[in-house]
């Protein structure tokens, strides 16, 4: 009897696995957000035209580097970068971390980055 159970109970926490929850780095992400960091869309231009956070900058993933140094923040500012998927940001992300940046959070995907932190700040 417990092997039925059991094997209905992992078919409906199968069916679960596709649900979207904000995971701890997204939940990272916007509370840094909220508290005032930079953020940064490491997308395409074709990608950003579908959409884009409120006052993030642009810097295509690819020049990173360069595009922060660019900005003349200092290595411990708070930066939030995001893309697509969260692959890009990730590649991003590692790149600040290389290059010396110790507050460089992956924000993730844009569409769970936007429904996470339009959550946290509508009442």
């Amino acid at each position: 009897m417990k092997l039925p159970f059991f094997g209905l109970l992992f078919l409906l926490l199968s069916a679960c696995g596709d649900a979207k929850m904000p995971d701890d780095n997204t939940q990272n992400a916007v509370a840094r957000i909220i508290a005032g960091a930079t953020v940064i869309d490491v997308r395409t231009p074709v990608e950003i035209a579908g959409g884009a956070l409120p006052d993030a900058l642009t810097i295509v993933h690819t020049d990173i580097v360069a595009g922060v140094a660019a900005l003349a923040l200092p290595s411990d500012a708070p930066l939030v970068l995001y893309c697509r998927s969260g692959n890009r940001s990730g590649i991003a992300t590692a790149a600040l971390q290389a290059e010396g940046y110790t507050q460089v959070t992956n924000g993730g995907s844009y569409v769970q980055l936007s429904a996470a932190l339009e959550q946290a700040i509508t009442p």
